[in-house]
């Protein structure tokens, strides 16, 4: 299994922090927020490689990161050629780079987002995926607010934990349950990316190809307990340092 982190947003909505920094190297702490998605990979002895897939400007930030970690594993660093929000290629056409920079045969994808903070252990997440890994999964967090649901990807499930539907930031939730961010991808159900693309549809949202994934695959969620943030504002940011008892700059 190879690990992707999904880093090449520009975090135009965090401005001025993220003008020269990308999101997923703000510090929370004494970390970055991709250490915290890091350091558990470090320890799933399923996981043997991870990319960060970033943008041009903002790679040598990463490699600079890399240069200075301690950690184990390989971590590649992939750039999609661009440099300003404007042309940004979306997390599908994104995920689609990550994976193609190093194909290999018989390999599946655990994917984050680099801008979600969480605590519950990813080995949580990953054991229904070991018993069934020619299956989709999806992390999943109850809100538990309809209106808070509609600014993420808002999912449905039967009494199976399998997704019966997917809508990103829908106005009138059919659920409070909401994709977090983390997601199984078989090396088996890959050819269904590179169909969605081919097909010319809209590549900024990952959900969106979750969701039109689900229709044609079994796709199942598995809920998450603890905390988790979004961070794609100031607000949440702060919300998140906050949790982590991190002082103010």
């Amino acid at each position: 299994m190879r690990a992707i982190i999904l880093a090449a947003g520009f975090g135009t909505r965090l401005y001025p922090l993220t003008k020269y920094l990308p999101k997923a190297l703000l510090p929370l702490g004494n970390k970055t927020m991709l250490d915290y998605l890091i350091e558990p990979l470090e320890k799933l002895p399923m996981v043997k490689e991870i990319t960060i897939m970033t943008n041009s400007r903002f790679y040598l930030d990463f490699y600079t990161w890399r240069k200075n970690s301690k950690y184990t594993k390989p971590i590649y660093i992939e750039e999609d050629g661009v440099n300003i929000p404007e042309k940004r290629c979306g997390a599908i056409k994104d995920l689609q780079l990550a994976i193609e920079s190093r194909e290999k045969a018989d390999e599946d994808y655990l994917i984050l987002c680099s801008d979600n903070f969480f605590d519950f252990p990813l080995s949580h997440f990953l054991l229904p995926v070991l018993s069934h890994p020619h299956y989709g999964f999806v992390g999943l967090y109850d809100v538990k607010d309809t209106l808070e649901a509609t600014k993420y990807g808002v999912v449905q499930i039967n009494h199976e934990h399998r997704i019966i539907d997917f809508e990103e930031k829908p106005t009138s939730p059919k659920s409070t349950l909401v994709s977090v961010g983390v997601y199984y991808l078989p090396g088996a159900l890959k050819h269904r990316l590179d169909e969605y693309l081919a097909q010319g549809r809209p590549a900024d949202k990952i959900g969106d190809f979750i969701g039109s994934l689900s229709r044609d695959e079994h796709v199942y969620g598995v809920e998450f307990e603890g905390a988790w943030f979004d961070i794609g504002s100031i607000v949440s940011y702060e919300k998140a340092r906050k949790y982590l008892n991190a002082p103010a700059d």
